[in-house]
């Protein structure tokens, strides 16, 4: 029998809520984008959830040590905003469901959501895509939304299917005879893409109706960039190096 507990610190008033779920997953675009814009507007926390399904990202039980030395279990974490027309729910976490604990894990979380009233879910993520394209896709439960969603510029994405966390929680909502809809942003870095996570950020803001400073956004964007031209020097002349070693003539390795 799995593990679950689900912490609540407050139980809020809110109005029209819109669930927007943003967890780890290809180029981290999901999570950088929801975890950016908890820390930017310095949302509280409404609820912890801890569960035997949020493991370590190699698959194993165990814990997450902080840079400070203290450590956590995997675990989510709801945060409020409160909006002038509607108020928001972020998701944020630092790891996925294992792929059996998918829809058990998903269920608490809009079982807690439709207890608020919540009728609107919104799951974020990356999705590959070729230099020079579009920058978002969406994928949404109807015709009607999708055409909203195109409104705003956003590329319908056809076929395929979305993995994860970010498929399963708007399923499951569309089920429920929620609202549902996936923002993607194009990911040209499948390890980390702080690009791809500030279009989705931009996108959000637009759909929520938001204001969120992306100045400290652009400096982790340039900071990403420096770090990976040095890394690039580096591959560079560690190549250079390997080529002239196998130009040198080798000594007889027998004596």
């Amino acid at each position: 029998m799995a593990f679950l507990k689900f912490i609540e610190f407050e139980k809020p008033e809110v109005r029209n809520p819109v669930l927007v779920q943003g967890l780890p997953g290809i180029g981290l675009v999901g999570k950088l984008a929801v975890d950016y814009i908890i820390g930017e507007l310095k949302l509280p926390k409404l609820a912890e959830v801890y569960s035997s399904y949020l493991l370590l990202p190699q698959g194993n039980a165990g814990i997450f040590i902080d840079i400070n030395g203290t450590f956590n279990l995997p675990k989510y974490e709801l945060y409020l905003y409160k909006g002038e027309e509607s108020d928001v729910v972020f998701l944020a976490g630092n790891t996925q469901p294992v792929a059996w604990g998918q829809y058990e894990t998903a269920e608490i979380i809009l079982d807690y959501f439709e207890k608020l009233g919540g009728k609107t879910v919104i799951a974020v993520c990356g999705t590959t895509a070729a230099a020079g394209e579009e920058k978002i896709y969406c994928t949404a439960d109807d015709v009607e939304t999708l055409k909203f969603l195109q409104n705003l510029g956003f590329k319908v994405s056809s076929g395929g299917s979305v993995t994860g966390a970010c498929g399963v929680l708007p399923g499951l909502a569309k089920v429920r005879g929620m609202k549902s809809f996936i923002i993607m942003g194009a990911v040209h870095r499948t390890y980390l893409d702080p690009e791809a996570a500030k279009e989705v950020v931009k996108a959000l803001t637009r759909i929520l109706k938001i204001e969120v400073n992306l100045e400290n956004l652009d400096k982790m964007i340039e900071d990403f960039k420096k770090k990976e031209e040095e890394m690039a020097k580096l591959r560079e002349l560690w190549e250079r190096v390997g080529e002239r070693r196998r130009e040198e003539p080798r000594q007889p390795w027998y004596v």
